[in-house]
């Protein structure tokens, strides 16, 4: 079971800690903010099963790792075919390097035992990291509680009150 980063929107504040995060863990930020009519998200690899990137990879560079797409260095190219094809925009082009970086999750924290850098520094816990079914089995949980106490509340206004 491949874990991921996951956001839950209505919790980012667009404060950019993820990216400053990624910056200090990386040499360079591998996500980035953006909004998303009026609301901010949090964008990175969505490391996808079938990834675009990799298809268009002439070198072979990019592979499917435990779930999470990487880039061997050694083997990329700097062609950049796959910052063109990818949906979320996230391969960057590095000038320094000549080759085209983008998250790998922080696999050298995950190895440590740590979670990826931009989970553990966002302050609001708008970036979950897990995997899709821990993810959707915490987020309806949470979700149904909040109906729950919601609906508690309505029922205190709409309700009459006996006595």
């Amino acid at each position: 079971m491949s874990k991921n980063v996951f956001l839950i929107m209505n919790r980012c504040l667009g404060c950019e800690e993820c990216v400053e995060a990624c910056k200090r863990e990386n040499g360079t930020s591998l996500c980035f903010v953006d909004s998303y009519h009026g609301v901010p998200v949090s964008f990175r690899c969505a490391h996808c099963e079938d990834p675009p990137c990799q298809k268009v990879c002439p070198s072979e560079a990019i592979e499917i790792k435990e779930g999470i797409v990487v880039i061997d260095a050694e083997k990329c190219i700097g062609c950049r075919s796959c910052e063109f094809i990818c949906p979320w925009g996230v391969p960057i082009y590095r000038e320094d390097l000549r080759k085209v970086v983008k998250c790998d999750m922080c696999l050298s924290r995950q190895k440590l035992g740590k979670v990826p850098a931009c989970v553990e520094t966002c302050p609001t816990q708008a970036l979950v990291f897990g995997s899709r079914e821990e993810f959707s089995e915490d987020y309806h949980e949470t979700t149904e509680k909040r109906i729950e106490k919601a609906g508690g509340h309505v029922s205190k206004i709409v309700l009459p009150q006996e006595g």
